[in-house]
């Protein structure tokens, strides 16, 4: 009798552990089901410290330019899903795109394209332009270079769109006007500046005659030979070394016969604002006496035909006939910046942001480089300003959120501008107030040189810098695609 009950009693609390067992189960199981129904298809997960498995924060890049670039670099890609929207897929070295220009470097030794570097960070590039952001919901339309659309969700987001040319809705100033600010502006301007140097090269012998020139010939060849630039800004003073560099070597070596016909402008209310007066007025005498731009002070363009601009100085009213006019007047925001809905300085060109690049009244939404400007704070909109933003958030994204953020603050590193003729000006350096001439120029070139983002950047801009030193700028242009007839 006392034998049955044991094993009775047994086998009740085998039949019990068996229950307690698949009811553990059960909930292990459910618990498992409610996770895999609320957390994204897609979300990359990071390790926990219980040894579970959390979604990594989706971390979204809204351009390709200084600041932008810098985050991508600088996140930590453990602890943030980074993924990057941009219809350019490099970052673009600006400071240097005026010496592309014209051949001095290459084009592509100054970009740095994006795809290695989202490989390296096991993250996500759509090469789209983003079309609006919906808060609530917390994701971006996107709009492919063909036209279609799509949406990519995000926990937190990066708005760093950059800035366009300026045109100061002058008449004429879209549709006449080449601008300095992306890769392509300058393939398009060597390669327009070569077309109107064979055009020159040809005129005489379209009437016949290959001996005499008619006065009407040398007025048409001089307005071909016109180069006008306008803005003193750097992006316009170096445009202007660089092109006359260009023309007191390669163009008067190999257009000889056209030398005399050559002029350069310069229209622009002040020259290098941000320099101090002395520099200035060092950067006007060199540009004017060393390099033969003819340099309008005060001056403002009122309209720009196809051959023609029109300029007040003064009360002063003229007209210049040219055959080439680049535009580095300034830079204004881009259209839908203003139709995401953020708070705007009070000008409407910038989104206003906190001490910490936070967008104003927005939750982890943040605005960096020339898009942006932070409260109370004003700052240039200068590529050393966008890289060391970008490098601050990126340090803020890989924090945890217990960690105490310090306001952003803007060291300066100095500011330069090359001049041409292998000259330049560098101002507010480190332990040195000013530095002109030669070993400014030196100063300039190994400055940008280090700051490239890459070895393979850095070794490109030597060999550069070397074959055009041996042989010169190169002068091919590329021709139309071929086509059946």
């Amino acid at each position: 009798m006392l034998r049955a009950r044991r094993l009775a009693s047994r086998g009740l609390l085998t039949n019990l552990g068996r229950r307690s067992f698949a009811a553990g189960a059960a909930v292990q199981r459910s618990f498992a089901s409610t996770q895999a129904a609320t957390a994204p298809a897609d979300a990359p997960t990071a390790p926990k410290f219980d040894g579970t498995v959390a979604p990594k924060p989706r971390v979204v890049i809204l351009g390709t330019g200084w600041a932008s670039f810098r985050v991508l670099n600088d996140i930590d890609a453990k602890k943030n899903a980074v993924t990057v929207i941009s219809p350019r897929n490099h970052l673009l070295f600006t400071p240097m795109l005026a010496s592309s220009a014209l051949g001095t470097v290459n084009q592509r030794s100054i970009c740095q394209p994006v795809r290695p570097l989202v490989a390296s960070k096991d993250a996500k590039y759509y090469e789209s332009f983003v079309t609006s952001i919906d808060k609530e919901k917390r994701e971006v339309t996107c709009k492919t270079h063909a036209g279609s659309e799509y949406k990519i969700p995000y926990d937190k987001l990066v708005v760093g769109v950059g800035f366009q040319p300026n045109d100061f809705n002058i008449p004429g100033v879209k549709e006449n006007a080449l601008f300095m600010k992306e890769t392509a502006d300058a393939t398009v301007f060597k390669d327009h500046v070569l077309e109107r140097l064979e055009e020159a090269s040809y005129y005489h012998a379209l009437d016949g005659d290959l001996e005499e020139l008619s006065e009407e010939e040398k007025s048409k060849i001089q307005e071909l030979l016109t180069f006008v630039v306008v803005g003193g800004g750097p992006t316009g003073v170096e445009l202007a070394g660089e092109l006359t560099d260009f023309l007191h070597t390669e163009g008067v070596k190999q257009y000889g016969h056209l030398k005399d016909f050559i002029r350069v402008h310069m229209f622009t209310y002040d020259v290098l604002n941000t320099f101090d007066r002395e520099l200035q007025e060092y950067a006007i005498r060199h540009l004017q006496k060393k390099q033969g731009v003819q340099v309008h002070l005060g001056a403002f363009v009122q309209k720009v035909e196809p051959n023609v601009v029109d300029v007040k100085q003064g009360q002063t009213l003229m007209s210049i006939r040219y055959g080439t006019l680049v535009w580095c007047a300034g830079i204004k925001p881009h259209p839908f910046v203003k139709e995401f809905g953020f708070v705007m300085n009070d000008r409407g060109s910038q989104i206003l942001v906190d001490a910490n690049l936070q967008v104003k009244g927005e939750k982890d939404i943040y605005a960096i480089g020339d898009c942006a400007t932070i409260e109370d704070y004003w700052l240039p909109q200068t590529a050393q300003v966008a890289n060391q933003q970008g490098i601050y958030l990126a340090n803020v994204l890989s924090q945890d959120k217990n960690v105490e953020v310090k306001p952003f603050e803007f060291h300066s590193k100095g500011m330069m501008a090359y001049l041409g003729g292998f000259n330049a000006v560098m101002a507010k350096l480190p332990g040195l107030s000013r530095l002109t001439g030669f070993v400014a120029f030196l100063g300039w070139r190994f400055t940008y040189w280090f700051l490239q983002l890459s070895m393979r950047n850095r070794f490109m801009l030597s060999t550069d810098w070397l074959r055009t030193l041996i042989f010169g700028r190169d002068l091919t242009r590329f021709g139309p695609r071929s086509k059946p007839t």
